[in-house]
């Protein structure tokens, strides 16, 4: 059984193999025209899908949740993101179940694109009569209006930084973002349940061109009591006492804000609790929910979303104290699931990623600046043996941006093998290119003798060849690399500093509102279905922050190939490719990410569990609203 489960990764052009843990670390970042997914699921026929809410589900992650649901711009932990979709629900646009962008008819009565003379472009949305918020509340037109308002406010951005940019691409951002205005002039409250927005001529055309539509709605009474939305010819703006003091209180205030304790959600499922110590979040079924864009509701009564460890999961599985373990990576992993599986203690659904295990360095600091250090790093690794250590069989080294998933790279499996650096472990090419960056010298000045850690001379400063690295505890991946990394950093004259730490206390770090920045991270990225690398490589400050540009890379020939792809036709998948081969050289040569592998995905669940599949655009968070468990 096992070696027909390998058929598909081997299929798949695996280049090399590599080993991972289930549900890793992920920062939230396209699969473009769908999956190239395998799934597997035995028979439920014995089991009937419930019409009522039945039941409870205990999700185990080895990524550790933060106390954080507001959305991925405050906290881009995976997990967190995902919780945040059950919570929050109805906005105007979603991906279906192939990764397509669609308007949600749950949501949307009507909607109308104009093109106006100027070059902007105004979409116009009626959102359906009778969707409620869970207090009861009925959800209106300027509750969609208030979202846009209040994530491009300059009040939002004091709560922590929140970057503020709902509303970046519309007319009038900058002056009110900037406080110059209070009337956002792109966008309208049309009536009590239709609103537009105006897209600025220079932010035209778009790949994803459906997404300039999108809203998703805020409880107006809940976090701007006492406020309103009104309409003005020159835009729609928030009146009343509308501050960051207020938002300060109603949103980040630790014991009732929003962002921390969300009572008042119009999504699938209802924050009900979630308990620091152990990291473990409760979600009851929320009985207002109209449904997603197909009229799915969930009939899973409670999800209980707890911490596991690599090491122990699967006994958990086993035990029944987790029944579900979702995106699990490695062989050790994935061989004890098989073997449950085998003996009809478990079942499992398997599928490429979208996405890759990474060594993500902060481009913004001294040493790891410095392409040439990146690159010497990468060759003292060899990711080929990583990669037979690490997954026995069940990932591929990937080297670009780009996951076993996504399209671009199945299209693209021979341009890659003749035009992509593959950085094999080349200990004297790491030399020459730290020789070539000027780390030539002994701590005392004198040419650097072969020996120690390197020294380079920084505006008449010698300073040493020294990477900070910060990783996480019980992390199969951090261990690995701390076995194969330091000997060999050191032979060529780079000294390697390892923190062990927490994942949310590794998060600060990389969004630089921690105590300390370091050099390099080991972590994992996850490819969103609107991926958008004209602002991850942007090197406009605006996007250098939010979790955006998370490598904080300056690379102008990087910013300018992908600002390139933001205007292709989404349809024009010639054109798309084209320019993602080109995205593909330039990162390859910056390497601003060590790839480490690219994963054949495998969920493992609880026989009491039916209905489960889901897929690299179809997530364990909306897989959860077709599955039922026993009673």
């Amino acid at each position: 059984m096992r070696e027909k489960k390998l058929v598909s990764l081997l299929l798949a052009g695996a280049l090399t193999v590599s080993l991972a843990a289930c549900g890793g670390q992920e920062a939230v970042t396209n699969n473009q025209g769908g999956s190239q997914a395998e799934t597997t699921n035995p028979g439920t026929a014995e089991s009937t899908r419930p019409t009522e809410p039945q039941g409870q589900l205990i999700i185990g992650s080895t990524t550790q949740m933060g106390n954080d649901f507001y959305d991925a711009s405050f906290s881009n932990n995976a997990v967190n993101y995902k919780t945040y979709d059950l919570l929050h629900g109805y906005a105007t646009v979603v991906a279906d179940m192939e990764g397509a962008l669609v308007y949600d008819p749950t949501v949307v009565a009507s909607h109308d694109a104009v093109e106006n003379e100027d070059g902007t472009k105004t979409y116009t949305v009626t959102i359906n009569d009778g969707l409620t918020w869970s207090d009861g509340t009925p959800i209106t037109a300027k509750d969609y209006v208030f979202q846009l308002l209040l994530e491009s406010s300059p009040e939002m951005n004091q709560v922590d930084g929140y970057p503020s940019q709902a509303g970046y691409s519309l007319v009038g951002y900058q002056e009110f973002f900037d406080g110059t205005t209070k009337n956002f002039a792109g966008v309208h409250l049309v009536d009590d349940m239709t609103y537009s927005v105006t897209v600025r001529a220079d932010e035209l055309p778009f790949h994803y061109d459906i997404y300039y539509a999108i809203a998703i709605p805020r409880p107006l009474h809940v976090i701007a009591p006492g406020c309103d939305v009104v309409d003005a010819p020159e835009g729609a703006t928030i009146t009343g006492d509308f501050t960051a003091e207020l938002l300060l209180e109603t949103i980040n205030n630790p014991t009732t804000g929003y962002r921390y304790n969300p009572k008042v959600t119009c999504g699938p499922y209802l924050f009900d609790s979630f308990d620091v110590a152990s990291a473990q979040c409760t979600l009851t079924v929320n009985p207002s929910y109209a449904g997603d864009y197909r009229g799915v509701k969930p009939v899973i009564e409670k999800l209980v979303i707890k911490t596991v460890k690599s090491d122990t999961m699967i006994n958990e599985l086993k035990s029944g104290s987790v029944d579900l373990l979702f995106q699990c990576s490695g062989a050790d992993t994935i061989n004890a699931g098989l073997d449950l599986v085998d003996a009809g203690e478990a079942q499992d659904n398997t599928f490429f990623r979208n996405g890759y295990g990474r060594i993500a360095f902060d481009c913004s600091q001294f040493p790891t600046d410095s392409a040439n250090v990146r690159k010497a790093i990468a060759y003292c690794l060899d990711r080929n043996e990583f990669a037979r250590q690490y997954s026995g069989g069940y990932a591929a080294v990937v080297h670009s941006y780009y996951g076993l998933a996504q399209w671009e790279y199945q299209e693209s499996k021979g341009w890659i093998d003749q035009n992509l650096n593959t950085y094999e472990k080349n200990l004297d090419e790491a030399k020459a290119l730290l020789e070539a960056d000027g780390w030539t010298l002994n701590a005392d000045g004198t040419p650097y003798s072969g020996t120690g850690t390197r020294y380079k001379d920084v505006n008449g400063e010698l300073k040493p060849l020294v990477i900070e690295w910060a990783n996480t505890d019980g992390n199969p991946v951090s261990d690995l690399l701390a076995t194969m990394l330091p000997e060999a950093m050191n032979e060529v004259g780079m000294e390697l500093k390892s923190t062990t730490m927490d994942f949310p206390t590794l998060q600060t770090a990389m969004t630089h509102s921690g105590d300390k920045i370091y050099n390099m991270y080991n972590l994992a990225i996850g490819f969103s279905l609107v991926s958008s690398p004209w602002y991850y490589y942007s090197t406009d400050p605006a996007w250098m922050q939010g979790g955006y540009n998370s490598n904080w890379i300056v690379d102008q020939e990087l910013a300018d190939v992908t600002w390139s792809m933001k205007a292709i036709p989404y349809e024009d998948t010639e054109a798309w490719l084209s320019a993602w081969q080109d995205f593909m050289l330039i990162w390859n040569d910056r390497l601003p990410d060590i790839p480490l592998y690219s994963d054949e995905y495998y969920d493992f669940f609880s026989n009491k569990l039916h209905g489960w599949e889901s897929t690299s655009v179809w997530e364990w968070s909306r897989a959860v609203l077709d599955a039922w468990v026993d009673a």
